[in-house]
């Protein structure tokens, strides 16, 4: 049995989507079986419960062997995620797969760069086999501009010219059931990116080609940028955590290709012209 947490996500219902479809037995964590319907719907099990609450995450460790370890933005991340790894060990789970970030660190100038670091340290403490996976920027990130795109033709953000290699978050869903479903990766961190590092110029060319109209990408100040993202509701903390990661992006210090998912799946991982072409109504009126 395995158990997704943040299985109501982009990435948690995609990958309980993808085990499901192998056959797989799967428990999915959530806090409102309501949303957890469509999950369900797939032959995957529900148990509620919240991060938040140890009894709760006993009750669904109950013979689990492999977890995989996801949670949504939280200042108390650490301290979520760390209830997880030790009901986990409390139940004798023999291998735990924790997607956090690239370039995480325990001096990380960026708050959840920090807390997944911390996470990770206290999964290698806990003694449990794991794996990490650190993507970089999910193509799905681009939905986000959708409307803007859709009313403007055009989306803005304060990357100026740096490129990153963003990769599908099918393509992550994918490594995540290789490595929970598979052997040999215990012990290993990998790295996963799309198959080539594109700016936001670059992009935006394509979505343009996918969607049959033109597309630009404005670069725009900061502190415009964070207005705008307030003005979302976004928390402020979160916020300027975006703006440090956008930072690193615009220099460029996040460019390089990793052949991680090929190494992992056997195969390059999907391309951000397939990405537009498949979500290209999304982008448009």
């Amino acid at each position: 049995m395995i158990l997704v947490t943040g299985s109501t996500g982009k990435i948690g219902s995609e990958l309980t989507r993808q085990l499901a479809a192998k056959g797989t037995r799967v428990r999915a964590l959530v806090r409102d079986a309501k949303k957890g319907e469509a999950i369900q719907a797939a032959g995957v099990e529900l148990a509620r419960g919240d991060l938040g609450d140890p009894a709760s995450l006993d009750a669904a460790m109950k013979g689990v062997e492999r977890v995989f370890l996801l949670s949504s933005v939280d200042q108390r991340q650490a301290e979520l995620q760390g209830n997880v790894v030790s009901a986990a060990k409390d139940a004798g789970v023999r291998h735990i797969v924790k997607l956090g970030a690239a370039g995480t660190s325990l001096d990380s100038p960026i708050t959840v760069g920090r807390l997944h670091a911390q996470t990770e340290r206290d999964i290698e403490a806990s003694g449990i086999p794991y794996t990490f996976l650190k993507p970089a920027l999910f193509m799905q990130f681009m939905l986000t501009h959708a409307p803007t795109i859709r009313t403007d033709g055009a989306f803005y953000a304060p990357m100026r010219d740096g490129k990153v290699p963003m990769i599908d978050v099918r393509d992550i869903a994918a490594v995540a059931a290789a490595v929970l479903t598979g052997s040999g990766h215990e012990g290993k961190a990998y790295t996963l990116t799309g198959p080539e590092a594109l700016s936001m110029h670059d992009a935006a060319q394509k979505l343009g080609h996918a969607i049959g109209r033109p597309v630009t990408y404005v670069d725009v100040p900061p502190d415009a940028a964070r207005q705008a993202m307030v003005a979302q509701g976004i928390p402020p903390w979160f916020v300027e955590d975006l703006l440090r990661l956008m930072e690193v992006f615009a220099a460029g210090y996040a460019a390089t290709v990793s052949p991680d998912v090929k190494n992992v799946l056997g195969r390059a991982p999907g391309s951000f012209d397939q990405f537009a072409r498949d979500f290209a109504r999304a982008f448009n009126a």
